[in-house]
This record gives C-alpha cells, sequence and structure tokens, in this order.
C-alpha cells in the first residue's frame, strides 16, 4: 500500500541515476543530489539530500530536486513519478518493489542495497540531435552557432558546457578513472533487478560493455533497459548478440523523432533506413521483452505525431511513447504557432480515434488505454502554455544549425513557410 501522500514517488526509495557530469540523481528527471568527483555513491544514497527528499515525500511535500515530474503535473501531463506508483505498466516501481519502504530506517536512510539504477556515465555519441547539446553528445560541433539562445533562456545546460570547456573538449568522462564508482558497483551487483543504459549513445560505449560484464553473472535475476538511438548494434565481438542473451530480459526504448526526412533532420547524422533495419534485426532476439518507440515531442514532429503513432503501431510493431522537449524552450511545441498548435491537437484527436484498428493494439488490447494517455497528455501540453511569443527565435535558433548542417526547416515542415 502507498504512503497517504500526494507526492510520494518511489525513485529516491528503490534507486539511483548517474549523469554524464558526474551528477548523481534520485532518478533520470531529477535534479543533482550530489556528485560523483565529491563522494562515493553510498554517501548519496543516504545523504542528507536525499534523506529529506524521502521525508518530504512521504509528508505530501515537493522536494526542489523532484520539480522537473511537478512542473509537467501542473500541466496535466503524466509524470515519470506518476507513471511509476501506478500498477499500469509492468515495469511501473510499484510493481517491480512494493515493499520497498520497509527497509526504510527511522532517519529515513536505507541500506545499501539499491535495486535500480540509470547510468548515464559519458558522452560519446554519433548522432547530434536538435534537442541535446554538447553534454549529450561529443558529435555536437555547432554549439556556438546557438549557445546564446540557451544562455538568454538561463538554461543549466549553458553553465555545464562552458563549466567543462565542452565546446573545445567534447568528451565529458567522470566515471572511467573513479575507482570508488567502480568499487560501489561491485558491491551492488548482488542487489540489482534492473539496470538501465543511456548516454550518449550506451551501444558505442565500452563502459556500457564493461559493466554488462560485472552484470552477467547475475543475468538471470537483472532485466537491462536501454534509451538508445540504436544506430548500431555493436562493434567487433561486442554486439547485443553476444551479450543480451545472457539477461533475464532486455527492454529496448529507441529513440525515434520523426519519419524518414524528419527523423534525419532532427537526429543529425542518422540514417532512417538503418534504424528500420536494426529494430527489425532486434524483435528476433527471443529474450526481448518490448520495444518502444520513445518520441521527443517538439516543433519539427509535433504535425507528423498522429502519423508516427499509426507507423510505430500498425506497421512497425512497437509501442509509442512519448515525453516533450522542455529544453532548449525554443524548440518545445508549445512555441509553435497558435494555429500550428490547434492543428496537431487535431490530428491527435483524430488517430485517438482510430486506434483499436492498429495491428499492435489489436494484439494487446492493454495498450489501448496506455496510447490513449499518451494522446492525451500531448494535447494537454499543448493546451497547458502558449509560448508563441518566441517563435521568431525558433525560427532564427534553426536557421543557424540549418547552415551549419546543411538542412532545411521548411523543406522538413512545409506548414511553417506561411509563419516565417
Amino acid at each position: 500500500m502507498l504512503p497517504n501522500s500526494k507526492t510520494f514517488c518511489l525513485h529516491p526509495f528503490t534507486g539511483l541515476a548517474t549523469r554524464e557530469d558526474g551528477a548523481i540523481c534520485a532518478c533520470c528527471r531529477s535534479h543533482p543530489i550530489g556528485f560523483i568527483q565529491d563522494a562515493p555513491l553510498e554517501y548519496h544514497w543516504n545523504g542528507e539530500v536525499i534523506q529529506n527528499m524521502r521525508r518530504q515525500l512521504l509528508r505530501g511535500e515537493r522536494p526542489k530536486e523532484c520539480e522537473p515530474c511537478f512542473s509537467l503535473e501542473d500541466q496535466g501531463v503524466e509524470s515519470l513519478r506518476q507513471r511509476h506508483i501506478s500498477n499500469k505498466m509492468p515495469e511501473s516501481r510499484i510493481n517491480l518493489y512494493p515493499d520497498a519502504l520497509s527497509k526504510m530506517r527511522h532517519d529515513f536512510t536505507m541500506p545499501f542495497e539499491i535495486p535500480t539504477i540509470e547510468l548515464k556515465l559519458n558522452n560519446l555519441c554519433n548522432l547530434k540531435c536538435r534537442m541535446c547539446h554538447p553534454m549529450d553528445s561529443t558529435s555536437w560541433n555547432d554549439w556556438s552557432e546557438v549557445k546564446e539562445f540557451y544562455k538568454a533562456e538561463g538554461n543549466i545546460m549553458y553553465a555545464i558546457v562552458e563549466k567543462h570547456d565542452l565546446e573545445n573538449k567534447p568528451h565529458l568522462d567522470n566515471f572511467q578513472d573513479n575507482p570508488e564508482w567502480w568499487a560501489s558497483l561491485e558491491k551492488l551487483l548482488p542487489y540489482f533487478r534492473r539496470v538501465e543504459f543511456a548516454g550518449g549513445e550506451p551501444l558505442m560505449d565500452p563502459q556500457h560493455y564493461r559493466i554488462l560484464d560485472m552484470l552477467a553473472p547475475y543475468g538471470d535475476q537483472i532485466e537491462i533497459k536501454y534509451a538508445t538511438n540504436l544506430s548500431m548494434l555493436g562493434k567487433s565481438n561486442r554486439t547485443v548478440w553476444q551479450y543480451w542473451p545472457k539477461f533475464k530480459s532486455v527492454a529496448v526504448n529507441v529513440s525515434i523523432d520523426g519519419m524518414d526526412k524528419s527523423y534525419e533532420y532532427v537526429r543529425g547524422n542518422a540514417s532512417w533506413s538503418e534504424l528500420i533495419n536494426n529494430i527489425k534485426q532486434i524483435q528476433t532476439i527471443p529474450n526481448i521483452s518490448r520495444i518502444v518507440g520513445a518520441v521527443t515531442v517538439q516543433i519539427s514532429n509535433v504535425l507528423i505525431l498522429d502519423k508516427m503513432i499509426e507507423y510505430f503501431l500498425d506497421d512497425l510493431g512497437i509501442v509509442f511513447h512519448s515525453h516533450r522537449v522542455e529544453y532548449p524552450r525554443l524548440l518545445s511545441a508549445q512555441v509553435l504557432p497558435r494555429e500550428l498548435q490547434v492543428l496537431a491537437i487535431t490530428k491527435l484527436r483524430a488517430v485517438d480515434q482510430r486506434l483499436e484498428e492498429f495491428k499492435l493494439i489489436k494484439q494487446h488490447p492493454e495498450l489501448l488505454a496506455y496510447t490513449r494517455g499518451q494522446i492525451k497528455d500531448n494535447i494537454n501540453y499543448l493546451m497547458a502554455r502558449d509560448q508563441s511569443d518566441k517563435w521568431q527565435d525558433c525560427v532564427e535558433f534553426n536557421r543557424r544549425l540549418d547552415a551549419s548542417r546543411d538542412q532545411s526547416f521548411t523543406d522538413v515542415t512545409p506548414e511553417f513557410i506561411d509563419y516565417i
């Protein structure tokens, strides 16, 4: 039974997350609770910050570290917190760890027996997605063209990129040579039930394969999960074919932020045909528990979101999931001219009426309510705030990247022509 608290979240009681710059967080959405450069993982698991977070969440208060989730909830969008205290998904933490609070001590500390960890270990990546930045990818080599926009909106990523001089030294890695980090990970191996990899791009990261080697002796009790661009399936003898069968199951969230030309526009350096081929290949691996098309909804794909939902569910046979660009704010779908926001909402409502026709919904009827929830979240988000006063800055931001990347804003989304 969940505590009687309107703000309760299971994440600070069941896991931690790392960020490329060495930040330790309660989850992949939260603000940092500390840095691996300052103290070992054991300290952060029971440090003053997370103790206070646990206390506040049990008392119905909103910890400042949890602001990203509460901001979405205030806009009528289901947050990561809400998803994991609901039992509508098998991987919800309330389903995975129903007795998690039983180990908590009176001072809000807990044994160093973390069942889930979410790992971003460095920014090594072969793509340069529009909504990313140098902390997310070593391929982001045109930061100078748009960094002033990040600075103007007070975006924390501007300060991080400047602090680590990522414009000139793009590779960011605070874990590889940290012996305390690897010692902490070694202690946790018997307790892991779920290990999640993101990046950067985990499938091209040697540290990711080093961790899989460490986890393999316990593989029959561990599900591994990925947030991956799936542009590759490994290299040499380090491929998914060698590693994934060693584990209880594998969940794959594939970042797909468009279709064909719009996909390649948003995810610079990517190939649509290679992506589709790789999805079809991993669909043949027996212990894959699910493949999810994870869409970062933004100005360049929200007008084709209806087509993406149909393609995922009816042709590709993968689950549709979405989250929304919050920064840079200029790429948020809320920045579109109001007429285009209304058009996007109209298209989403129309595809919602057709969901029961799609093959994957017929095969897995439980996905109907889930997909409808995803559609509702995006409609609510579009209706929550009108930031169209930033549209001209959005146009300029994209024009600068277009010039650097030899791309065209309006070729991909012709609906924009009348608004620029």
